[in-house]
């Protein structure tokens, strides 16, 4: 399974439809983590599940099965994921709040936007984090911004086999 990691387009929809474009497959999954969740509307997905959480510059916004949540919750492979444009546990100033948001909620990937910075960072089994010890890898992920800065960058989730692989890609 390979998902699409998008964040942070902000009215630019030409670096998604770039990268969506250049898959030797369709994606399993494509992901807006905020910020530009309307440029969603200009890939021609199909049927390609599209999961999207709204950002701080995105308003009150509704998708096709209604409003666009600043969270989402799924399980894909596995995993939990906590899907979140990140500026309301501050993450530009730091990763502790959304950190202790994701494991309250139990989940393993944690995907976040906002700072238009590319970031992977993996908790392995058996750390100590916010007051407890992680019984499975927790990963933090954030594709950076795929419509604003000198690099253009998106990401893919690898899962497979029981492997979890992220990259960054740049426009």
């Amino acid at each position: 399974m390979e998902i699409l990691i998008f964040s942070d387009s902000h009215g630019r929809t030409e670096g998604m439809r770039a990268v969506l474009s250049r898959q030797v497959s369709p994606p399993s999954a494509v992901m807006h983590l905020g910020d530009g969740v309307r440029d969603t509307g200009a890939l021609a997905l199909g049927e390609i599940p599209l999961y999207m959480v709204r950002g701080n510059c995105d308003g009150f916004l509704y998708g096709v099965e209604g409003p666009v949540p600043e969270e989402c919750l799924t399980s894909i492979g596995g995993h939990l994921f906590f899907l979140t444009h990140g500026a309301r546990y501050g993450v530009k100033g730091g990763l502790g709040g959304l950190l202790r948001a994701a494991l309250q909620k139990g989940a393993d990937i944690v995907l976040f936007g906002h700072t238009h910075r590319p970031y992977l960072e993996i908790l392995p089994a058996g750390t100590e984090a916010e007051g407890q010890t992680l019984t499975r890898p927790v990963y933090l992920f954030n594709p950076g911004s795929i419509g604003q800065g000198g690099e253009r960058t998106f990401g893919m989730l690898t899962l497979k086999d029981g492997a979890v692989l992220f990259s960054h890609g740049v426009l």
